[in-house]
Protein backbone atom coordinates (compact mmCIF):
# COMPACT_ATOMS: atom_id res chain seq x y z
CA UNK A 1 0.00 0.00 0.00
CA UNK A 2 1.71 3.48 -1.33
CA UNK A 3 1.04 6.78 0.53
CA UNK A 4 -1.61 7.55 -2.11
CA UNK A 5 -3.83 4.68 -1.44
CA UNK A 6 -3.46 5.48 2.26
CA UNK A 7 -4.60 8.77 1.62
CA UNK A 8 -7.67 7.78 -0.45
CA UNK A 9 -8.37 5.33 2.58
CA UNK A 10 -7.96 8.15 4.95
CA UNK A 11 -10.66 10.33 2.54
CA UNK A 12 -13.05 7.79 2.20
CA UNK A 13 -13.23 6.96 6.31
CA UNK A 14 -13.48 10.80 6.67
CA UNK A 15 -16.47 11.01 4.11
CA UNK A 16 -18.07 7.97 5.51
CA UNK A 17 -17.80 9.61 9.01
CA UNK A 18 -18.86 13.47 7.93
CA UNK A 19 -20.00 14.61 10.70
CA UNK A 20 -17.90 13.23 13.42
CA UNK A 21 -15.00 14.31 11.33
CA UNK A 22 -16.03 17.81 11.29
CA UNK A 23 -16.44 17.87 14.98
CA UNK A 24 -13.53 16.27 15.40
CA UNK A 25 -11.75 19.10 13.10
CA UNK A 26 -13.91 21.99 14.47
CA UNK A 27 -10.52 22.71 17.30
CA UNK A 28 -7.80 22.41 14.69
CA UNK A 29 -9.68 24.84 12.37
CA UNK A 30 -10.61 27.80 15.27
CA UNK A 31 -7.15 27.02 16.62
CA UNK A 32 -5.23 27.83 13.02
CA UNK A 33 -8.22 30.23 11.79
CA UNK A 34 -7.48 32.03 15.67
CA UNK A 35 -3.60 32.21 15.48
CA UNK A 36 -3.68 33.23 11.70
CA UNK A 37 -6.14 35.88 12.43
CA UNK A 38 -4.24 37.57 15.29
CA UNK A 39 -0.80 37.43 13.46
CA UNK A 40 -2.31 38.97 10.67
CA UNK A 41 -3.29 42.27 12.51
CA UNK A 42 -0.55 42.09 14.55
CA UNK A 43 1.52 42.42 11.24
CA UNK A 44 -0.97 44.86 9.29
CA UNK A 45 -0.76 47.07 12.89
CA UNK A 46 3.47 46.74 13.29
CA UNK A 47 3.90 47.97 9.34
CA UNK A 48 1.22 50.61 10.07
CA UNK A 49 3.07 51.81 13.17
CA UNK A 50 6.53 51.46 11.54
CA UNK A 51 5.56 53.40 8.52
CA UNK A 52 4.48 56.21 10.19
CA UNK A 53 7.15 56.40 12.98
CA UNK A 54 10.00 55.50 10.86
CA UNK A 55 8.75 55.80 7.08
CA UNK A 56 9.65 58.81 6.49
CA UNK A 57 13.12 59.14 7.92
CA UNK A 58 14.17 55.65 6.27
CA UNK A 59 17.60 57.11 5.05
CA UNK A 60 17.36 60.24 7.14
CA UNK A 61 19.90 60.52 10.27
CA UNK A 62 20.68 63.41 12.96
CA UNK A 63 23.90 64.28 13.63
CA UNK A 64 24.44 65.68 17.25
CA UNK A 65 27.14 66.71 19.26
CA UNK A 66 28.74 64.80 22.25
CA UNK A 67 30.90 65.68 25.22
CA UNK A 68 34.01 63.92 26.23
CA UNK A 69 33.29 62.49 29.64
CA UNK A 70 35.57 64.22 32.45
CA UNK A 71 38.66 62.14 34.23
CA UNK A 72 36.89 62.09 37.53
CA UNK A 73 33.04 61.23 36.40
CA UNK A 74 32.11 64.43 37.07
CA UNK A 75 29.75 66.83 35.44
CA UNK A 76 31.51 69.10 32.98
CA UNK A 77 30.01 72.19 31.31
CA UNK A 78 29.68 72.68 27.58
CA UNK A 79 28.31 75.09 25.20
CA UNK A 80 27.46 73.29 21.69
CA UNK A 81 29.34 74.41 18.88
CA UNK A 82 27.50 77.02 16.80
CA UNK A 83 26.83 74.85 13.25
CA UNK A 84 26.39 77.49 10.10
CA UNK A 85 25.53 77.28 6.44
CA UNK A 86 28.70 76.46 5.54
CA UNK A 87 29.89 73.94 7.52
CA UNK A 88 26.00 72.22 5.57
CA UNK A 89 28.23 73.13 2.68
CA UNK A 90 30.82 71.02 3.56
CA UNK A 91 28.80 67.95 4.77
CA UNK A 92 27.19 67.93 1.78
CA UNK A 93 30.09 67.74 -0.55
CA UNK A 94 30.88 64.29 1.04
CA UNK A 95 30.11 60.91 -0.77
CA UNK A 96 27.09 59.07 0.14
CA UNK A 97 25.07 62.31 1.07
CA UNK A 98 22.53 63.60 -0.97
CA UNK A 99 21.34 66.43 1.43
CA UNK A 100 22.22 68.06 4.41
CA UNK A 101 19.57 69.73 6.48
CA UNK A 102 20.45 72.67 9.22
CA UNK A 103 16.94 73.13 11.70
CA UNK A 104 16.22 74.97 14.52
CA UNK A 105 12.72 75.19 16.98
CA UNK A 106 10.76 77.20 18.39
CA UNK A 107 7.30 77.60 19.69
CA UNK A 108 4.34 80.53 18.98
CA UNK A 109 0.63 81.27 19.12
CA UNK A 110 -0.97 82.00 16.25
CA UNK A 111 -3.64 84.24 15.70
CA UNK A 112 -6.22 84.64 12.92
CA UNK A 113 -9.54 86.47 12.78
CA UNK A 114 -9.66 85.77 16.78
CA UNK A 115 -9.18 82.40 17.11
CA UNK A 116 -5.71 81.24 17.86
CA UNK A 117 -3.74 77.94 18.12
CA UNK A 118 -0.47 77.14 19.65
CA UNK A 119 1.77 75.59 16.62
CA UNK A 120 5.74 73.71 16.92
CA UNK A 121 7.82 76.12 14.46
CA UNK A 122 10.59 74.47 12.47
CA UNK A 123 12.68 76.46 11.18
CA UNK A 124 13.83 75.34 7.53
CA UNK A 125 16.53 75.56 4.75
CA UNK A 126 15.30 74.87 1.56
CA UNK A 127 17.29 71.83 1.49
CA UNK A 128 14.66 70.72 4.15
CA UNK A 129 12.04 69.90 1.01
CA UNK A 130 14.15 68.20 -0.71
CA UNK A 131 14.99 66.04 2.22
CA UNK A 132 11.94 65.35 3.67
CA UNK A 133 9.54 65.07 0.62
CA UNK A 134 7.31 67.57 1.95
CA UNK A 135 3.95 67.57 0.27
CA UNK A 136 2.31 71.00 -0.83
CA UNK A 137 -1.24 71.56 -0.59
CA UNK A 138 -1.11 74.75 -1.78
CA UNK A 139 1.11 77.67 -2.49
CA UNK A 140 5.09 77.71 -2.72
CA UNK A 141 7.79 76.35 -0.55
CA UNK A 142 10.05 78.74 1.10
CA UNK A 143 12.87 79.61 -1.42
CA UNK A 144 17.27 80.11 -1.24
CA UNK A 145 16.35 84.14 -0.92
CA UNK A 146 13.89 83.92 1.96
CA UNK A 147 16.27 82.27 4.09
CA UNK A 148 19.21 84.40 3.10
CA UNK A 149 16.92 87.71 3.36
CA UNK A 150 15.03 86.84 6.39
CA UNK A 151 12.17 87.17 4.63
CA UNK A 152 8.71 87.32 7.05
CA UNK A 153 7.01 84.31 5.61
CA UNK A 154 5.95 81.07 6.99
CA UNK A 155 3.87 77.73 6.35
CA UNK A 156 1.55 75.73 8.34
CA UNK A 157 0.42 72.35 7.74
CA UNK A 158 -3.16 71.11 6.80
CA UNK A 159 -4.39 70.29 10.65
CA UNK A 160 -3.79 74.48 11.19
CA UNK A 161 -5.59 75.62 7.97
CA UNK A 162 -8.64 73.48 8.86
CA UNK A 163 -8.45 74.94 12.38
CA UNK A 164 -8.11 78.48 11.31
CA UNK A 165 -9.74 78.44 8.26
CA UNK A 166 -12.70 78.02 5.78
CA UNK A 167 -12.55 75.09 3.43
CA UNK A 168 -13.12 77.26 0.48
CA UNK A 169 -11.27 80.33 1.72
CA UNK A 170 -7.97 81.72 -0.21
CA UNK A 171 -5.28 81.81 2.57
CA UNK A 172 -2.07 82.57 0.64
CA UNK A 173 -0.64 86.06 0.82
CA UNK A 174 -3.09 86.14 4.49
CA UNK A 175 -1.36 88.37 7.16
CA UNK A 176 -1.11 86.21 10.48
CA UNK A 177 0.03 87.38 13.36
CA UNK A 178 2.48 84.81 15.73
CA UNK A 179 3.34 85.99 18.86
CA UNK A 180 2.78 89.00 18.09
CA UNK A 181 4.74 89.60 14.93
CA UNK A 182 3.21 89.68 11.70
CA UNK A 183 3.86 87.07 8.88
CA UNK A 184 3.01 86.62 5.30
CA UNK A 185 1.27 83.13 4.85
CA UNK A 186 2.68 81.18 1.36
CA UNK A 187 2.03 77.85 1.81
CA UNK A 188 0.34 75.16 2.87
CA UNK A 189 1.89 71.28 3.45
CA UNK A 190 0.88 68.25 4.25
CA UNK A 191 1.06 67.24 8.30
CA UNK A 192 3.65 64.50 8.42
CA UNK A 193 2.65 63.97 12.45
CA UNK A 194 0.15 61.37 11.92
CA UNK A 195 -3.20 62.18 13.91
CA UNK A 196 -2.61 59.98 16.98
CA UNK A 197 1.16 60.88 17.65
CA UNK A 198 -0.04 64.68 17.75
CA UNK A 199 0.67 66.86 21.04
CA UNK A 200 -3.26 67.83 21.93
CA UNK A 201 -4.58 70.26 19.30
CA UNK A 202 -1.26 72.19 18.27
CA UNK A 203 -0.37 72.56 14.54
CA UNK A 204 2.99 73.06 13.41
CA UNK A 205 4.41 75.49 10.69
CA UNK A 206 7.58 76.33 9.20
CA UNK A 207 9.59 79.09 8.85
CA UNK A 208 13.26 80.50 7.26
CA UNK A 209 15.83 79.00 10.21
CA UNK A 210 17.23 82.18 9.93
CA UNK A 211 14.47 84.11 10.99
CA UNK A 212 13.23 81.33 13.30
CA UNK A 213 16.39 81.74 15.29
CA UNK A 214 16.51 85.56 15.15
CA UNK A 215 12.55 85.45 16.21
CA UNK A 216 13.38 83.11 18.65
CA UNK A 217 16.36 83.51 20.20
CA UNK A 218 17.69 80.38 18.97
CA UNK A 219 20.93 79.26 17.22
CA UNK A 220 20.17 79.21 13.35
CA UNK A 221 21.40 75.59 13.15
CA UNK A 222 20.39 72.97 16.22
CA UNK A 223 19.81 70.01 14.64
CA UNK A 224 21.49 68.24 11.45
CA UNK A 225 20.13 65.68 9.69
CA UNK A 226 21.32 64.03 6.63
CA UNK A 227 19.94 62.09 3.70
CA UNK A 228 21.58 59.24 2.43
CA UNK A 229 21.62 57.95 -0.95
CA UNK A 230 21.15 54.49 0.10
CA UNK A 231 19.88 53.16 3.16
CA UNK A 232 22.09 50.24 2.68
CA UNK A 233 25.48 52.26 3.50
CA UNK A 234 23.76 55.15 5.79
CA UNK A 235 25.42 53.97 9.34
CA UNK A 236 28.61 54.74 7.01
CA UNK A 237 28.11 57.69 5.71
CA UNK A 238 26.72 59.23 8.96
CA UNK A 239 29.82 58.25 10.69
CA UNK A 240 31.83 59.97 8.15
CA UNK A 241 30.18 63.23 8.33
CA UNK A 242 30.12 63.16 11.95
CA UNK A 243 34.34 62.65 11.52
CA UNK A 244 34.13 65.62 9.03
CA UNK A 245 32.31 67.66 10.83
CA UNK A 246 34.39 67.01 14.31
CA UNK A 247 37.47 67.67 12.48
CA UNK A 248 36.07 70.80 10.76
CA UNK A 249 34.92 72.67 14.12
CA UNK A 250 38.22 71.48 15.33
CA UNK A 251 36.75 69.91 18.22
CA UNK A 252 38.56 68.77 21.32
CA UNK A 253 36.30 68.37 24.68
CA UNK A 254 33.90 66.42 22.35
CA UNK A 255 32.72 64.77 19.19
CA UNK A 256 29.93 64.76 16.52
CA UNK A 257 28.15 61.52 16.67
CA UNK A 258 24.90 60.13 14.57
CA UNK A 259 21.16 58.84 16.19
CA UNK A 260 20.43 55.83 13.84
CA UNK A 261 16.34 55.70 14.22
CA UNK A 262 16.84 52.07 12.13
CA UNK A 263 17.99 50.17 15.74
CA UNK A 264 15.18 51.59 17.12
CA UNK A 265 12.91 50.52 14.19
CA UNK A 266 14.71 47.08 15.09
CA UNK A 267 13.92 47.02 18.75
CA UNK A 268 10.55 48.11 17.99
CA UNK A 269 9.89 44.93 15.42
CA UNK A 270 11.05 42.81 17.90
CA UNK A 271 9.22 43.96 20.47
CA UNK A 272 5.99 44.42 18.31
CA UNK A 273 6.47 40.71 16.60
CA UNK A 274 7.19 38.93 20.13
CA UNK A 275 3.39 40.57 22.09
CA UNK A 276 1.89 39.28 18.51
CA UNK A 277 3.74 35.91 18.80
CA UNK A 278 3.22 35.73 22.09
CA UNK A 279 -0.72 36.43 21.95
CA UNK A 280 -0.62 33.78 18.99
CA UNK A 281 0.21 31.56 21.25
CA UNK A 282 -2.14 31.68 23.50
CA UNK A 283 -4.89 31.40 20.86
CA UNK A 284 -2.93 28.38 19.60
CA UNK A 285 -3.48 26.53 22.74
CA UNK A 286 -7.12 25.49 21.06
CA UNK A 287 -4.86 23.75 18.56
CA UNK A 288 -3.40 21.19 21.56
CA UNK A 289 -7.45 20.77 22.83
CA UNK A 290 -8.38 19.78 18.65
CA UNK A 291 -5.40 17.22 18.78
CA UNK A 292 -6.43 15.57 21.84
CA UNK A 293 -10.04 15.46 20.23
CA UNK A 294 -8.26 13.93 17.32
CA UNK A 295 -6.59 11.36 19.32
CA UNK A 296 -9.79 10.21 21.52
CA UNK A 297 -11.87 9.93 18.14
CA UNK A 298 -8.59 7.98 16.84
CA UNK A 299 -8.56 5.80 19.64
CA UNK A 300 -12.37 5.41 18.75
CA UNK A 301 -11.72 4.36 15.36
CA UNK A 302 -9.72 1.49 16.19
CA UNK A 303 -11.85 0.06 18.23
CA UNK A 304 -14.49 0.46 15.65
CA UNK A 305 -12.07 -1.01 12.89
CA UNK A 306 -10.38 -3.98 14.99
CA UNK A 307 -11.85 -6.96 13.03
CA UNK A 308 -10.68 -4.67 10.21
CA UNK A 309 -7.43 -4.56 11.48
CA UNK A 310 -6.90 -8.65 12.22
CA UNK A 311 -8.19 -8.97 8.67
CA UNK A 312 -5.72 -6.89 7.20
CA UNK A 313 -2.94 -8.52 9.58
CA UNK A 314 -4.01 -11.63 8.20
CA UNK A 315 -3.23 -11.59 4.78
CA UNK A 316 0.20 -10.40 5.44
CA UNK A 317 -0.39 -6.48 6.68
CA UNK A 318 3.14 -5.57 8.68
CA UNK A 319 2.48 -3.88 12.30
CA UNK A 320 4.67 -1.26 10.22
CA UNK A 321 1.75 -0.49 7.36
CA UNK A 322 -1.03 -0.51 10.01
CA UNK A 323 0.44 1.89 12.09
CA UNK A 324 1.71 4.24 9.07
CA UNK A 325 -2.10 3.98 8.06
CA UNK A 326 -3.76 5.62 11.08
CA UNK A 327 -0.84 8.22 11.31
CA UNK A 328 -2.32 9.32 7.81
CA UNK A 329 -5.80 9.44 8.64
CA UNK A 330 -5.23 11.52 11.99
CA UNK A 331 -2.99 13.71 10.04
CA UNK A 332 -5.34 14.39 7.21
CA UNK A 333 -7.78 15.13 9.26
CA UNK A 334 -5.91 17.77 11.12
CA UNK A 335 -4.48 19.17 7.48
CA UNK A 336 -8.21 19.72 6.34
CA UNK A 337 -8.90 20.93 9.59
CA UNK A 338 -5.60 23.45 8.86
CA UNK A 339 -6.75 24.01 5.17
CA UNK A 340 -10.21 25.29 5.89
CA UNK A 341 -9.16 27.47 9.03
CA UNK A 342 -6.58 28.69 6.86
CA UNK A 343 -9.41 29.81 4.68
CA UNK A 344 -11.80 31.07 6.65
CA UNK A 345 -8.73 32.65 8.35
CA UNK A 346 -8.15 34.72 4.89
CA UNK A 347 -11.80 35.71 4.24
CA UNK A 348 -12.35 37.02 8.02
CA UNK A 349 -8.63 39.08 7.32
CA UNK A 350 -10.12 40.77 4.37
CA UNK A 351 -13.36 41.36 5.89
CA UNK A 352 -11.60 43.06 9.37
CA UNK A 353 -8.85 45.05 7.24
CA UNK A 354 -12.13 47.36 6.08
CA UNK A 355 -13.00 48.02 9.24
CA UNK A 356 -9.39 48.79 10.63
CA UNK A 357 -7.19 51.89 10.09
CA UNK A 358 -4.44 48.91 8.44
CA UNK A 359 -4.62 46.47 6.19
CA UNK A 360 -4.33 42.85 8.11
CA UNK A 361 -1.59 41.24 6.16
CA UNK A 362 -1.86 37.58 6.09
CA UNK A 363 1.85 36.34 5.39
CA UNK A 364 2.51 32.96 3.21
CA UNK A 365 4.91 32.27 5.57
CA UNK A 366 2.44 31.85 8.53
CA UNK A 367 -0.21 29.97 6.33
CA UNK A 368 2.96 27.10 5.70
CA UNK A 369 3.53 27.33 9.05
CA UNK A 370 -0.27 26.98 10.27
CA UNK A 371 -0.65 23.87 7.63
CA UNK A 372 2.31 22.14 8.02
CA UNK A 373 1.95 22.67 12.29
CA UNK A 374 -1.58 21.32 11.62
CA UNK A 375 -0.29 18.29 10.14
CA UNK A 376 2.40 17.58 12.77
CA UNK A 377 -0.20 17.59 15.37
CA UNK A 378 -2.07 15.16 13.28
CA UNK A 379 0.79 13.17 13.79
CA UNK A 380 1.67 13.29 17.25
CA UNK A 381 -1.72 12.88 18.45
CA UNK A 382 -1.98 9.99 16.33
CA UNK A 383 0.49 7.94 17.38
CA UNK A 384 -0.80 6.65 20.68
CA UNK A 385 -4.14 5.35 18.79
CA UNK A 386 -2.12 4.22 15.98
CA UNK A 387 0.44 2.27 18.26
CA UNK A 388 -2.48 0.73 19.61
CA UNK A 389 -3.87 -0.75 15.97
CA UNK A 390 -0.23 -2.15 14.75
CA UNK A 391 -0.09 -3.73 18.45
CA UNK A 392 -3.07 -5.66 17.83
CA UNK A 393 -2.92 -9.35 17.65
CA UNK A 394 -4.58 -10.68 14.87
CA UNK A 395 -6.69 -13.28 15.95
CA UNK A 396 -8.16 -11.35 19.32
CA UNK A 397 -9.10 -9.00 16.52
CA UNK A 398 -10.28 -11.10 14.33
CA UNK A 399 -12.04 -12.77 17.49
CA UNK A 400 -13.41 -9.00 18.56
CA UNK A 401 -17.16 -8.40 17.89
Amino acid sequence: MNILESFKIALSSIWNHKIRSILTMLGIIIGVCAVIIIVAIGTGAQTQLTDELFGDDKNVIELYYEPFPTDDGSEMMWVEPELTADDLAEIQQLPGVKVAMGINHGWGTLFHNEKQIELQIVGVGRDYFYGKNIEMVEGRPFTMQDNDNMNRVVMIDDFTRDKLFKEDEDIIGEIVEISGNPYKLVGVYKSTTPPEYRWGDDGEALMPRTLNGMMFGAAEIQQVQILATSADTLSETAEMAAAHLTEIKNLEDGEYTYWDMSEYEEEFSAFYTTITLFIGSIAGISLLVGGIGVMNIMLVSVTERTREIGLRKAIGATRKRILFQFLIEAMTITLLGGLIGIGIAILVTIIVSQFLPFTAVVSPIVVMIGAGFSALIGIVFGILPANKASKLSPIDALRHE
